[in-house]
Parts: C-alpha cells; structure tokens; sequence
C-alpha cells in the first residue's frame, strides 16, 4: 500500500513539474505599434528559454527565435506604427487657446484618443477572418498573453473559437481608463490621473474637474466607440450572437501586469493581480553603437546630449520654422548633440555641434558614460530606459500617456516637461540648460537608485506572476469583488437612495408621532380644564 502511494506521489509531483515547466503559451498582440512589443518581446523570449511552449501573434516576428517559439505572423493586414506620424499635425494644437486651460486638455484628450479606435476597429475587422490566427486558436493552451491597449477584439475571438483559459492582460504603459474595472481597482479621479492627462495625483478643485470628466468620457468612448463596435463585427462575420463582450473579457482576465513602476510613474491603487513589471524589456547586453558615432562622443569634453521623438513620430516632418527653433537652442549649448533624424546622410549628418543620425541604438547610448541628458518625447520605454541609467531629460510631450509622464518626470526629479506647442528657442533652450545642470544631474542619479531598489527584477517578476497563474489559474482570485459590481453599486448609491428614504420615513414618523403626542396632550389638558370647572 505504502509503495503505491510513494509511486502516485512521485507521479503527481511530476506531473506538476512537467506542467510548470513546459506548458502552452499563447501571445496575442494585436496592435500595429513596435515599441509596445518592445515591452512584451524580452518575456516572451525568456518563457520560451525556460521550456514553455510560446505562441505569439503579432506584427512582429521574432527574429533568432528560440527553438520553441513559434510566430504568427499578422504583417499585411494594417500599416506598422514605426515612424508615420506627420509632426505638421500638432500645430493645429495651436488653434485651442481662446479656452480655459482645463477646457483645452480635455478637447486634447479627446482628439488624440478617436485614432486609436479607428485603429481597432480596422484591425479587428481583418482579423476576424485572417486564417493563421484562426488556426492558432484552433489548438490548446494553458495561459493567454493579451496586450490590453485599445482593443477587446481577440477576446471575442478567443471565445468564439472556445479558448477558456486564464488571461493575462499585458500593458506596454499604465492602466487605461478602461482597464481599471476589469480588475476592481479603483481609479477615482480625485487622485488618480488620467492616463493621458498633464495632471499629478495633487490636483486643484478644477484639475479635479478636469480629470473627472476626461475619466468619464474616456470610459464611455471605449466602450461605445469601440468595444461594442468590435462586437459587431464579430458577430457580423461568424453570424451568430456573442456574450457581451466586456463580460468575455473581465471573466476571462486573471491579472494585470503594467509597464510602470511606482517611484517614476507615481504610486497608485494596486491589487495582487496588478503588478508592477516596469523595466522588464532593458537588455543588459550592448547591440553595439556605430564607429561613426563613437567617434563623435569622444570628441566632446563637456559631454553629450542624446535626442530622440522615438519610433512613430516622424522628425524629419518637423515644420521649418520650429527646426530652426530646436536647432538654435542646441547649437548654442557646450555639448555635442547626436539626434535622431530620418532625413540624414548614412553616417550621419553633421552640423557644428549637431550629428543628425538615421537610427540610434538608444539605450547603448544612453549608457555611454558621454551621454549626460537625453531629450525625448515621454515615451515609457525612454523614460525607463533613463531613469534606468540615471540622466536627466527634457520631456517634450505630443499624445497619449507623454505628457503624463513628463508630468511624472518633473515630480520625482527626473528631468523637465515643456510641451511641444509652447516651443520657442528661448523656453528650449533654457529648459536644456536646467536639465544640464549639476544639481539635476544628481536629482537624477537619486531618482535611478530608488528606481532599481527592488525586490526583484522586473523581468524575473513577471515570469514567476506568468508560471504562477499557469499553475494555479483563477483557482487563486487576484482581482476584487468590485469588477461584478454595477456603478450603482460601487458608488453606493443604492444605499444612500436606501438612506435617504429611511431619513424620509423616519422624518414622517416623528411628525406623525409629535402629531398624536400634541392631540394626546391637549386632549388631555382639557380634560383637567373641564374638571376645575366642574
């Protein structure tokens, strides 16, 4: 008896192992975006490494795959966000200044977040019938990847073709407005920005304003503008109803994990399924940087600025009269600047302290002991990557969660926020001069060491957090009872409705109450009047 115990124990435990170490992987990445698969590829890559057998759809296949990784390809169904945004359309920003401020943010919001749902909308229209990713949900899996940014498309995909396994929602930045409820986290506006706001935590009774009503709008157009609409369009293609799909999508989600971490990115509300993993994509190892380039770092005694407005914008678009700004303000500065430019001679184009370069490898520079101050436009990955060395920035935000994080970056002693709008030569180059200085440099220093202060490494944290709800799946609930609650609910206002009418009746009450007990007392005030009488 004993030795087939002792034999089903060691059979169990290595079944267990076995689950744990080799288990079936399926990554749905569906924006058309390369810095957001940045964030997810070192992960991807690493559960791979460790044994588990990795599916990954996306726009961007892995190149030196490991041997158990496997692409599906979605290249062809939509143009890739590398470099396609014409700078020239945020001088229209230029047109909103005869409003309030608090007025002129939310229209800001408003207008920069209606592309990304026509993004969705066209992706998801292709996807629903793009065979590769049809026969990759065909087969079975014990954990779903799924980049949670402007789409619940593959989750409706995921049910129609019977996919019930627990999800992982993957962020290449913080929570969105609509990511919140899908977990039960609170995101109460009263301290808790919105993601693309130029707000902090600390807000004035109108920046409170402000941030209460983008909240509202930004939860209401996701879930109108897009995830109803995606809807549609599933049903419409496979001619048959669907569950809700926002239902699908919170019951099918396990937890969350952000690219952010809270001393940069501000400390906010969190839960067991929330978790922290910013700086998972840095790479310890050097790509290399370009002899042409090394050569123009070491030549600079007073250091070197590193420039760049990431990997959609297209600087090269840049109007003429706020280059010449830009370059005004650099060439009057001590330091060389090497900037990203696309419009550049193959080694680079140079003028008097200025390299503009095609390509850069960013954070090999960045790590440069010439580098002393980056300028950037507040994308997450650059800022980690900063923060992660330790050098001040100037922050020149244009969309999305920029110029929240410049807003951050300015907080904690980072660098400086100067919107791209209010460029001029003078603001440039003053803003420049202060984030060179010797008492931001150390702010930044600070800023890095408290940043790295970790448990963990981000990576290393969010491979255990993915093996973890492999093994365990919604066997171990990580999110709050709140996400079921309706807003009636949530806000409690069914109890104060409920209150309100106790108070109501118990208002009657006591004057029905006073009522008798005066007639009572009268009543009986003239029966002793009566009797004196007598």
């Amino acid at each position: 008896m004993r030795a087939h115990f002792a034999i089903f124990s060691v059979a169990a435990v290595l079944v267990f192992v076995n689950n744990a170490s080799s288990a079936r992987i399926l990554g749905l990445f569906p924006h058309t975006g390369k810095s957001h698969q940045m964030v997810f590829e070192p992960l991807l890559r690493r559960l791979a490494e460790r044994g588990h057998h990795v599916t990954v759809v996306s726009f961007f296949p892995l190149k030196n795959r490991p041997e158990n990784y496997t692409d599906v390809s979605l290249e062809g169904i939509a143009s890739l966000g590398v470099e396609t945004i014409d700078m020239a359309e945020f001088e229209s920003y230029n047109g909103i200044v005869e409003v309030p401020l608090w007025i002129e943010n939310i229209m800001r919001q408003i207008f920069d977040i209606n592309p990304l749902g026509d993004m969705a909308l066209n992706v998801c229209s292709k996807l629903v019938s793009w065979q590769p990713l049809a026969e990759a949900l065909r087969k079975d899996y014990d954990v779903a990847l799924v980049e949670f940014f402007n789409s619940d498309c593959v989750h409706g995909l995921m049910h129609v073709y019977g996919k019930k396994v627990p999800t992982i929602a993957m962020l290449s930045s913080g929570l969105m407005q609509w990511s919140a409820d899908r977990i039960g986290v609170t995101d109460n506006p009263a301290y808790v920005p919105t993601f693309s706001s130029f707000l902090t935590s600390r807000m004035t009774f109108m920046e409170r304003l402000e941030n209460t009503i983008a909240n509202c709008y930004l939860k209401l157009w996701y879930r109108y503008k897009v995830q109803m609409k995606e809807q549609e369009i599933i049903e419409r293609h496979f001619g048959r109803k669907i569950p809700d799909l926002n239902d699908i999508a919170k019951n099918s989600t396990t937890m969350m994990m952000a690219n952010v971490f809270h001393s940069l990115n501000g400390a906010k509300p969190l839960l067991p399924g929330l978790v922290e993993v910013g700086g998972m994509h840095l790479n310890p190892k050097s790509t290399g940087i370009p002899l042409y380039m090394e050569r123009f770092l070491n030549e600079s005694d007073q250091g070197v600025v590193l420039f760049s407005f990431g990997s959609l914008l297209k600087t090269s678009t840049i109007p003429e009269y706020k280059e010449q700004m830009i370059m005004n303000a650099l060439s009057r500065l001590k330091q060389n600047v090497i900037w990203k430019y696309e419009n550049s001679a193959e080694e680079g184009t140079r003028i008097g302290n200025i390299l503009k370069v095609r390509w850069i490898p960013q954070y090999d520079l960045l790590r440069h002991k010439k580098v002393i101050a980056f300028i950037g436009h507040g994308g997450l990955l650059g800022m980690t990557e900063v923060v992660s060395v330790g050098k001040p920035m100037l922050v020149v935000p244009f969309f999305g969660d920029q110029p929240y994080n410049g807003k951050m970056a300015e907080e904690v002693g980072l660098g400086l926020s100067i919107p791209y709008r209010h460029i001029t030569e003078k603001r440039f180059y003053e803003a420049i001069s202060t984030v060179l200085s010797a008492e931001m440099r150390l702010s930044a220093r600070r800023v890095s060491k408290i940043w790295h202060d970790r448990e963990t490494k981000p990576l290393d944290k969010a491979i255990y957090w993915v093996e973890r709800v492999i093994r365990w799946g919604h066997q171990d609930p990580l999110h709050s009872s709140s996400r079921d609650l309706n807003i009636i609910q949530l806000s409690l206002l069914d109890i104060a409705a409920a209150s309100i009418v106790a108070i109501i009746v118990l208002i009657i009450l006591t004057k029905l109450l006073l009522s008798l007990l005066f007639r009572l007392i009268k009543v009986s005030f003239n029966s002793k009047v009566k009797d004196k009488l007598h």
